[in-house]
């Protein structure tokens, strides 16, 4: 069985990523957070700690086989690359954003960047994981919103960014859909975002 850490737990996407992981996979669950223990889930573990803390990270990491990284953030990024290579964990998805090439494409690419304070989002995890030897899942997300549709567009890295939102269901399942094998996208900076939103000025909810 499957073994995942999510570092992050308490965040958003988890709200989809947990149940919708019970639903579709026997993958086994640990939650790693700040307050990881007072999380609603059943029938996962829970841990609370510090991401950014060396000790605390190589001790849930391991018989782990994967990492799903909610957030981004370069040092704790750099704290978790070291711990894993420490814990020989091999795969890790990091939630991400998008423009760390400046690859976000007009129309949209005006609105994001005003919004971002930048055409470029630099210091971000990818700088880190794209200089290690993991199997790493870099997920340029866009504009996340909550709602239904669990598909997604994933756009490889050297091609403009264009879709202006996705849901956070959809980003779930892009997770689960390399976790289950349906798709492999490793050592890979994925951009996400949902079919129709291409050419978009902005999400639809601004």
């Amino acid at each position: 069985m499957t073994k995942l850490l999510i570092i992050g737990a308490g965040g958003q996407i988890p709200r989809y990523l947990v149940p919708m992981l019970q639903e579709q996979t026997d993958i086994d669950i640990t939650l790693f957070g700040s307050n990881a223990e007072n999380l609603s889930y059943q029938n996962v573990t829970k841990i609370t700690g510090d991401a950014g803390n060396m000790e605390q990270l190589t001790k849930v990491m391991q018989m782990h086989d994967a990492i799903y990284m909610n957030f981004d953030n370069k040092a704790v990024t750099k704290t978790v690359v070291e711990a894993m290579n420490l814990t020989k964990v091999n795969r890790i998805f990091q939630a991400g954003v998008l423009g760390v090439y400046g690859e976000v494409a007009e129309p949209f690419a005006t609105w994001n960047s005003r919004m971002l304070g930048g055409s470029v989002a630099r210091g971000r995890g990818n700088e880190i994981l794209e200089e290690s030897d993991l199997d790493y899942t870099y997920m340029r997300m866009t504009w996340l919103y909550n709602g239904d549709r669990t598909d997604y567009v994933a756009s490889p890295k050297g091609e403009p960014f264009t879709g202006a939102q996705i849901t956070r269901r959809a980003i779930a399942q892009f997770v689960i859909d390399n976790l289950s094998g349906k798709r492999h996208d490793i050592k890979e900076s994925i951009g996400l975002w949902e079919l129709g939103s291409e050419n978009k000025p902005k999400p639809d909810w601004y």
